[in-house]
């Protein structure tokens, strides 16, 4: 495992953490009984360790479109925490810029734009060097 594995691991265990928990929590009715936010808390807890753990032992050997993909995943966790902290610290403005569907979209364009750079200046894996 290097940094980078572990640092992928990571924000892949969050992305994963914040959406398998949103689901359990809508799929659970929320708002009907106070216990499905806890339930959803764990759910996104397990599932976020076993993708994040799944993702750092494997990582490295993923290339090319699926690093990607990859990368783009787990930017879209760290970019959504990213904004909602500046919001939770009460950064002037914040909350009136970021709604929470504008929050959703800076967070997508984000993964999108660091998931395209993120093959940048690595050779393909098909070219030959001289």
């Amino acid at each position: 495992m290097t940094a980078r594995t572990i640092t992928l691991g990571t924000a892949t265990a969050i992305t994963t953490f914040l959406l398998a928990g949103a689901a359990t929590i809508e799929l659970l009715g929320a708002g009907e009984a106070p216990g499905i936010g806890i339930i959803g808390v764990l759910v996104g807890v397990i599932v976020g360790v076993l993708a994040g753990g799944i993702v750092s032992a494997y990582a490295d050997r993923l290339s090319g479109v699926a690093t990607s993909v990859l990368v783009a995943y787990a930017t879209f966790g760290v970019a959504f925490v990213a904004i909602a902290g500046m919001s939770y610290v009460n950064v002037p403005y914040v909350d009136d810029v970021f709604t929470f569907s504008v929050h959703i979209g800076v967070s997508i364009v984000v993964a999108v734009i660091v998931g395209l750079l993120a093959n940048r200046g690595k050779p393909s894996e098909g070219a030959t060097t001289t």
